[in-house]
């Protein structure tokens, strides 16, 4: 599971200008290695930020560019962003579900029923990992205290996090950190290690005749991950590349990392799987993290829970 070996992930649309061209007085520009018809230099295309202010534009067209270019900049570095700024849930609903077919009524139904809890959400990038983004983000932003594996002094990625106790001082940290894709994809191979292990933890457990979680037996009862070795190979080492979690690897994530995973599983509406919690009978002392799941594949994040109130 080295990083060397993984593919590096995408560039997201919002990237800044195209290659500067050519300011050599008298350069050419070249088309397929020849210069453009006619022999004669064009103009050289310049992004925003390099225009240059002049008395043949009046201050308000000025300042309307500088706002313009400000703009694109924002939104640049909102692209780069794992974890999309939060927005309200049920304003999310209408926008993405807008039809009257059997799903669309399913999902608006999920939403409504979360929204009694939560006002806000937050869209996570949609790829291999986003099981493992959703949890971690969630996890590592809540201002409970970090579970003892990510204190770890040698985990410099995130281990200043124990020291933060408030909300928004951990929201701060994560967004900066689920920015950083150098550091991002390291932590979730660091995750999917911790998963192994604990998965070797259980597979010895049941081996050795000891009781273990239902799950486990489930896990190892695959034809593809007879044992963890199998369960690397076939199953850790694809996540993030050409697939993401399956359910059972759900209780496995909630296990390595100690903390509960509640799911709002949307498409699974009116039925007993609406909210399916992983482990079923987690320890009463590891912490929660909420996520939302239209189709078993693609997690967001619900945030901001309701005040109650009183009569």
């Amino acid at each position: 599971m080295s990083r060397g070996a993984m593919p590096q992930p995408g560039a997201w649309p919002g990237a800044g200008c195209a290659e500067k061209s050519a300011r050599e007085a008298g350069a050419a520009p070249r088309e397929g290695g020849k210069a453009a018809a006619g022999g004669q230099p064009r103009t050289a295309a310049r992004c925003p930020a390099e225009h240059e202010e002049d008395m043949y534009r009046d201050a308000d067209e000025i300042e309307k560019e500088k706002e313009l270019l400000t703009h694109e900049r924002e939104l640049s570095a909102e692209a780069r962003l794992s974890v999309a700024p939060e927005m309200d849930i049920m304003d999310y609903c209408k926008k993405e579900w807008r039809g009257n077919t059997q799903k669309a009524t399913c999902m608006k139904k999920g939403y409504e029923e979360v929204s009694q809890k939560f006002t806000s959400i937050r869209r996570v990038r949609g790829d291999n990992y986003c099981a493992l983004r959703a949890t971690l983000f969630q996890a590592m932003s809540q201002p409970a205290a970090l579970p003892s594996w990510l204190q770890d002094p040698e985990l410099t990625l995130w281990a200043g996090l124990a020291e933060m106790r408030t909300a928004e001082a951990r929201q701060v940290a994560c967004d900066e950190l689920f920015m950083n894709e150098e550091e991002e994809y390291s932590l979730y191979e660091a995750i999917k290690f911790l998963m192994l292990n604990r998965a070797i933890e259980l597979y010895d457990d049941k081996e050795n005749g000891k009781e273990v979680p239902f799950f486990s037996v489930l896990l190892f009862a695959r034809d593809t991950s007879n044992d963890p070795g199998q369960l690397l190979r076939n199953h850790l080492n694809q996540v993030g590349h050409t697939g993401g979690l399956e359910q059972v690897e759900m209780f496995l994530l909630a296990y390595a990392v100690r903390h509960t995973i509640q799911v709002y599983r949307l498409s699974k509406y009116s039925t007993e799987e609406f909210i399916t919690v992983y482990p079923t009978d987690p320890p009463m002392d590891w912490p929660v993290v909420t996520l939302i799941a239209e189709d078993d594949r693609h997690y967001n994040i619900p945030v901001r829970v309701c005040e109650e109130t009183s009569l």
